[in-house]
């Protein structure tokens, strides 16, 4: 299904749609569909279906037939009847748009949307669609209310960049029941998600905190102490301390631990990404970095100009680190 409005061309589709953003109320989270807000239009269908109503019209008035007239009111009121429905198919209800979980860069944003009507009744076929300018192809996803007061929904729109992506304006829409009339309304919703990264797909070695400063590396720090335990394995470790007896049993690699190595604190450092490298390649590399300490449990920190964050660890920390790789150079 287009995001267009049918059998018009560009010109008046781009006249109507500035029309109705004046009428429209200010963004929300919460909207009801009224008259006001409502608009229906004849489908390609709906016209070839007059036409041809009009032709059998024409045929009994000169050959003064009246099974033609009586064929010719059937269809007739059964078209009128046909656009009722489909403007009252979204008519009257109300929608609510809810808060979406945080997403990289690439992946689809679903944003929660619930679809309420205030007195019972049947809304089967309720089609959506967001008209984002940074989602193309629109993808229309389908509703119905049924034997039910509510419904709930994800709608789907591509991050294409890091920070925050708003909805934008969504187009609800019906041609229930017969495909004749194009009924639709646009929604002005108030949500937005926060986009991080795209993580590199590639590993790169971490580096425990004032290895620059006292020269040694992650290799030296490891097995001076006790050992700890046993982790997976990060690029860069020594072959010295892989664990080979458990790596035998399993068969995936993995490193020894040493009490020292529990103690010390992940560096990760915009320094120390390659200053050849473009911007959002640094961050995607530095997303990398705080994903792969996250998931091994270490106690990692990050710097980056204009903000540093302490090491610490869990998921709070994680999204905290994330949140800011996603807003850098941009704070609104």
């Amino acid at each position: 299904m287009s995001a267009g409005l049918p059998l018009l061309p560009r010109f008046a589709e781009k006249f109507i749609q500035n029309f109705a953003a004046k009428r429209q109320a200010e963004a929300s989270h919460q909207i009801e569909i009224n008259r006001h807000r409502l608009y229906i239009l004849p489908t390609s269908h709906g016209v070839v279906f007059f036409l041809v109503l009009l032709l059998i019209l024409f045929g009994a008035i000169n050959y003064e037939n009246s099974l033609g007239f009586m064929l010719a009111f059937l269809l007739g009121s059964l078209g009128f009847l046909g656009m009722v429905y489909t403007h009252q198919n979204i008519n009257k209800l109300i929608i609510t748009v809810g808060r979406a979980e945080s997403v990289f860069v690439g992946q689809q944003i679903l944003f929660p949307l619930s679809i309420k009507q205030t007195v019972q009744s049947i809304h089967p076929n309720i089609q959506l669609l967001c008209e984002n300018t940074h989602n193309k192809p629109a993808q229309t996803i389908h509703a119905h209310l049924i034997n039910s007061m509510s419904t709930e929904c994800k709608l789907p729109v591509t991050a294409k960049h890091r920070g925050y992506v708003q909805i934008g304006r969504i187009k609800i829409f019906s041609e229930y029941p017969l495909g004749l009339f194009h009924a639709w309304s646009w929604l002005n919703l108030k949500s937005r998600c926060l986009v991080y990264p795209a993580p590199d797909p590639h590993h790169y070695p971490l580096s425990f905190a004032g290895d620059h400063s006292s020269g040694k590396t992650n290799n030296d720090k490891l097995g001076v102490d006790d050992f700890s335990g046993i982790r997976e394995y990060l690029p860069g470790d020594s072959p010295n301390h892989m664990a080979w007896k458990s790596i035998a049993k399993t068969g995936n690699l993995q490193t020894k631990l040493f009490s020292t190595e529990l103690s010390q604190e992940i560096s990760i450092n915009w320094v120390n990404t390659s200053e050849t490298l473009d911007i959002e390649k640094r961050l995607s590399i530095l997303c990398r970095m705080v994903l792969d300490a996250s998931e091994h449990g270490l106690k990692y920190g990050l710097t980056i100009p204009g903000e540093i964050i302490p090491p610490s660890n869990g998921l709070q920390h994680k999204h905290r680190c994330l949140k800011a790789l996603a807003l850098f150079g941009n704070k609104s």
